[in-house]
């Protein structure tokens, strides 16, 4: 047996260095050799499409680092059931902070209040992510090759510190690198082995290629990127998404390229070296930073999300930044922003520190707004209020909003500059009058602020102000329209590539079928999908509202949400708390006082919450709800909140909420709680109210409807709730004479007929004096005006006398004669006939009854 043999060799040296790597200390092992080592030959031709060969070229292939850091790799992760991740450094300078953050990234999920700190601190501060003791650290394991470092014998320190950084975690770190930046030293943590294959085994073959081709080879040995996906590619000549595709398949094929990790790609190194020996610097340099440009303005136009392609974007940012393509710093800006929207971090904080001083002034408002989407908006408040900017105030006034400081958000928009129209100002003031329940003006400001994103051409902040505008429609009870205007919002953000609208619209459109359907199980399946989606961006807030809603959803569908709608509340609650956001803790813990048969002290954290977020519609539910639980324990002092709560509405001009106090108060046992009752029926879609008992003392308000104030009458077309029988009373007309006639009295009766289940019905009961008004709307007398009061069982008699011929109208109101309340209001039709006419063939029939 031939020792000498490459492959025998590889074997052994993979059994001593899996048998090294099985010691505790050992968390670094280096694979270093010379260049060529383990030659390989490869020939192929260029083709016209015809077969003419016009090139062919003979390549050394690195396979021996390479293919060893791979196989050890996979051989330490099956033992230890540890994942592989793999970084291609290419032909890249030693960069110690981007190779840090790319294998800490690799290497566990950060906590984000560390990298939160990162990303505020200065530039390369990067102490919060590697301090002793880190949690990633602690937990876990995965090996993390590093393929083509150049590291030597200066940066020896640097292998000593990844050796300290690994010391108590289970992670291990394979570095591949040439003999001319061979390492030396003897820190036992570091495992050296030179790879040193004397017989290169030498594979030749043909590989017939296009132009096409050819051209992409030549434009990947050029690129200075390294890694690239079968979706991400620099743009050459004028070649389609699906010709790229088809020329990578074949270069992939025929060995050209080397897979990395599932999808992703690189040219393969001995290809790229081969080129670039052709050009000189200069030339090399020129080519490469034209082909960058164009792969940023190719990326600019594009809204899917970054994803996986994020730390190629990011390289490609730096890039640009070092040289002198003239769209680096509107590239940067829309990749931080990119980064930002999608709650990316780690490539965010790569590049704020591969930018390192500029940062601050380049990236200080897109960084804030990252750390306030990921649940820290008290830093990033702190962080905006060190920039004097317009776009900083505006970002301070959004992160105040976000914190429930609805008051000191407005104040802030109020000290932007006012001589020009600013959309997002007006769209975020909107915001807040809407989270304050106080929706006067709003669309008005919303109406220009849509106008004034659309002169700007600003279709993102366009997107929001449509959203918002649903928002309002939802909030005054126009579901429909809330509907529309929230899917349209949601196909706009999809457009501009803001997932995190995305996320919002579909979490508000589930709301609003929350409230046309009730909790049906697919409406809560959807909901149930919600924190999660807001979670994937990072977007704590978000998560915490769609987790507060779900907790609604549970709750309003009775025993079937139990006890889901316990855990879901508070849940929302201990987020809202911890980011922190007074109105989503108002109501987080009032939904769960109310879920709860109403807690004391719940309600209190609740009131206390509103009234830091000065949100007046909260604190009146609030006080309502205290009021519903005073009234169930015969509290004497229960009408004390109750009216403050009635005073608060009506300062606001919230219609439905004295309504909510009436039918609290007194209840359906009277004339004034039926009215209520009524009237609140025609302000919500059916289904919202459809399992309230109004009979009981302690009177439970559904969960969905606590955040509208929704405009009288908007479901005026609906039946009453089925839950609520008893409230059912008839008025019913009767027209005594068959054929009226023109200056000829006729008579008609009006009754009132309460149905079995009404309280009016009742043996014990003592029925009101009721008084019945009729008005003509044609040409016609009626009297009397004004009926003699009457009881419910008594008739009221009027006298017609039409004065001319055709059809004629007359109204009935019906009155309580005591407070002087419309309980209902009819109208009737009656056909009269002129002297030469013939009669008609029925006695015309009045409208279909209404309720009373």
């Amino acid at each position: 047996m031939d020792e000498s043999d490459p492959t025998l060799e590889a074997a052994a040296a993979l059994r001593r260095l899996r048998l090294r790597a099985e010691r505790t200390a050992t968390r670094v092992i280096v694979l270093h050799g010379p260049d060529g080592d383990g030659k390989s030959a490869l020939a192929w031709e260029l083709t016209d499409g015809v077969g003419k060969s016009s090139l062919a070229r003979e390549l050394a292939d690195e396979v021996g680092r390479s293919a060893l850091a791979r196989e050890l790799a996979d051989d330490l992760g099956d033992r230890h059931g540890m994942p592989v991740h793999w970084i291609a450094w290419g032909d890249r300078p030693v960069d110690r902070d981007q190779l840090l953050l790319r294998v800490l990234r690799r290497a566990g999920d950060f906590p984000v209040r560390s990298l939160c700190t990162a990303l505020l601190s200065r530039p390369r501060d990067l102490t919060s992510l590697t301090g002793e003791g880190s949690p990633p650290w602690e937990r876990g394991g995965s090996v993390i090759v590093v393929d083509g470092l150049r590291v030597g014998a200066r940066d020896n320190d640097l292998l000593q510190q990844y050796a300290r950084l690994l010391a108590p975690t289970r992670h291990i770190l394979i570095v591949t690198t040439r003999t001319s930046d061979a390492v030396t030293g003897d820190d036992p943590a570091i495992v050296r082995h030179e790879v040193t294959s004397a017989n290169p085994t030498v594979t030749t073959g043909r590989a017939p290629l296009t132009h096409q081709n050819a051209d992409l080879l030549e434009a990947l040995a050029v690129w200075q990127g390294v890694e690239f996906s079968l979706d991400t590619v620099p743009p050459f000549g004028s070649s389609t998404p699906a010709q790229i595709r088809t020329s990578l398949e074949r270069l992939h094929r025929y060995g050209l390229l080397r897979p990395l990790r599932p999808g992703w790609y690189e040219l393969h190194p001995a290809v790229r070296a081969m080129y670039r020996r052709l050009l000189d610097n200069e030339e090399l340099r020129v080519r490469a930073e034209k082909l960058d440009t164009r792969f940023a303005e190719a990326l600019m136009g594009e809204p899917g999300e970054l994803g996986d392609a994020a730390e190629l974007l990011v390289d490609l940012a730096l890039r640009l930044a070092n040289s002198a393509s003239g769209n680096s710093a509107e590239f940067t800006q829309w990749l931080a922003h990119r980064l930002a929207a999608e709650g990316a971090l780690f490539p965010l904080l790569m590049l704020k520190t591969g930018l390192r001083s500029t940062a601050d002034g380049t990236l200080g408002v897109t960084l804030a707004r990252a750390v306030r989407q990921a649940g820290q908006p008290e830093d990033a408040a702190r962080a905006l209020e060190r920039l004097d900017t317009p776009d900083a105030v505006r970002e301070l006034a959004v992160t105040r909003h976000h914190m429930g400081l609805l008051s000191e958000a407005e104040a802030t928009l109020d000290t932007l500059p006012a001589d020009r129209p600013d959309g997002w100002a007006l769209h975020t003031r909107a915001a807040i009058r809407i989270d304050r329940g106080e929706p006067h003006d709003v669309g008005r400001l919303l109406r220009l602020a849509i106008e004034t994103h659309q002169v700007r051409g600003d279709l993102r902040g366009e997107a929001w102000a449509v959203f918002h505008y649903g928002r309002l429609r939802m909030l005054r009870g126009d579901l429909e329209e809330a509907r529309k205007r929230l899917d349209t919002a949601g196909h706009m953000f999809r457009d501009v590539g803001d997932p995190v609208g995305t996320a919002w619209a579909d979490t508000e459109l589930c709301r609003v079928a929350l409230l046309l359907r009730g909790p049906r199980p697919d409406v809560v399946r959807e909901l149930e999908a919600m924190p999660a989606a807001h979670e994937h961006h990072g977007d704590a807030r978000g998560a915490a509202w769609a987790r507060l809603l779900l907790g609604v959803a549970y709750a309003d569908a009775g025993d079937a949400g139990d006890p889901e709608a316990t855990k879901a509340l508070a849940g929302a609650l201990g987020a809202f708390k911890q980011l922190p956001d007074r109105v989503g803790a108002g109501w987080a813990a009032l939904h769960t006082a109310l879920r709860l048969g109403g807690y004391s002290d719940l309600l209190r954290m609740a009131a206390e919450a509103f009234r830091e977020a000065t949100c007046r519609h909260g604190a009146a539910w609030t006080l309502l709800q205290e009021a519903v639980q005073g009234r169930a324990r015969r509290n004497a002092d229960a009408r004390r909140p109750a009216l403050e709560a009635q005073r608060i509405f009506e300062s606001i001009d919230d219609s439905a909420g004295p309504q909510w106090v009436t039918a609290v108060l007194c209840g359906p046992g009277s004339v004034e709680g039926m009215t209520a009752i009524r009237a609140l029926a025609e302000c919500y879609p059916p289904q919202a109210l459809r399992d309230i008992d109004w009979h009981i003392s302690r009177l439970r308000i559904p969960h969905a409807i606590l955040r509208l104030r929704p405009e009288p009458g908007a479901f005026a077309d609906h039946t009453e709730p089925d839950a609520l029988p008893s409230a059912i009373a008839r008025v019913r007309l009767t027209l005594l004479d068959d054929s009226p006639t023109p200056d000829r009295a006729a008579h008609i009766t009006l009754h009132i007929e309460p149905g079995p289940d009404h309280i009016w019905s009742a043996p014990e009961a003592t029925t009101p004096l009721l008084t019945v008004r009729a008005t003509p709307l044609t040409q016609a007398d009626v009297e009397p005006s004004y009926s003699l009061p009457v009881r419910i069982d008594r008739t009221a008699l009027f006298r017609f006398t039409p004065r001319t011929a055709g059809r004629h109208r007359i109204r009935f109101t019906v009155e309580h004669e005591a407070s002087g309340t419309v309980l209902q209001q009819v109208e009737t039709d009656i056909d009269v006939t002129g002297p030469s006419e013939s009669p008609p063939l029925a006695a015309p029939q009045p409208e279909p009854v209404r309720r009373a």
